[in-house]
């Protein structure tokens, strides 16, 4: 492996090895059994980010040790995912607000789903009983929202090249992401390229480290908040 790439790698590792992961997770614990007041909802933030960095870090790790998952997309997929993680991570750490903003956004997606449910339950006819369970589930979901003091879950969300923008990360996420897609999903250019192992083990590597480097720089914001 490229040096460059199996540094990023290490490091990961290292912060699973030193204890650093148990003390984030220890210290969410602690903050979850007692958030303190008007401070659950960023508790949850916080551990939701770190439960997804641990989780799509972990997962990156498998999938680059499985060797029967000779194809490096799941790989690029997966430090998509992180670069992400390290984007929103970032802009959470910015302010409270950009924290608040991101824990809203979690219930406009909830209703932007199941808007996308009704519409295809109208272009398809179905019954009104089917079209009710989502009537209903919209009526529930404002109803938590306002009783976490959510004023209106209309209108857009944050997107993530706004908050990489935000952090001043614009120009790195989009050319990453780009990169990353152009191999996380089935394109023409991967449609119709030939085998090459030489090619597959270099791709399985680079997408492996810069993975660990987003799963590290997620890490690293995240711990801050917890000091």
């Amino acid at each position: 492996m490229n040096p460059i790439f199996s540094k990023h790698v290490d490091d990961a590792e290292g912060i699973r090895t030193s204890g650093r992961w148990t003390a984030v997770n220890a210290a969410i614990e602690r903050l979850a059994a007692n958030p303190g007041a008007d401070n659950a909802w960023y508790v949850q933030v916080i551990g939701g980010l770190c439960f997804k960095a641990f989780s799509e870090y972990w997962q990156l790790k498998n999938a680059y040790a499985d060797s029967r998952a000779g194809d490096a997309s799941l790989l690029a997929w997966r430090a998509r995912n992180l670069l992400e993680l390290a984007i929103w991570s970032t802009y959470c750490s910015k302010s409270r607000a950009n924290a608040r903003a991101l824990f809203e956004d979690a219930g406009r997606d909830v209703h932007g789903l199941y808007g996308a449910f009704q519409k295809w339950g109208n272009a398809t006819a179905q019954d009104s009983d089917w079209l009710k369970i989502f009537t209903s589930a919209k009526q529930d979901l404002f109803e938590r929202a306002a009783s976490e003091g959510i004023e209106t879950l209309e209108g857009a969300y944050q997107r993530v090249e706004r908050a990489a923008k935000d952090c001043g990360m614009e120009i790195h996420f989009l050319t990453v992401n780009k990169m990353l897609s152009k191999f996380a999903h089935p394109t023409a250019m991967q449609i119709l390229a030939p085998p090459d192992d030489a090619r597959d083990v270099m791709q399985r590597d680079c997408f492996f480290g810069m993975g660990c480097l987003y799963f590290i720089g997620a890490f690293n914001v995240l711990e801050s908040q917890l000091n």
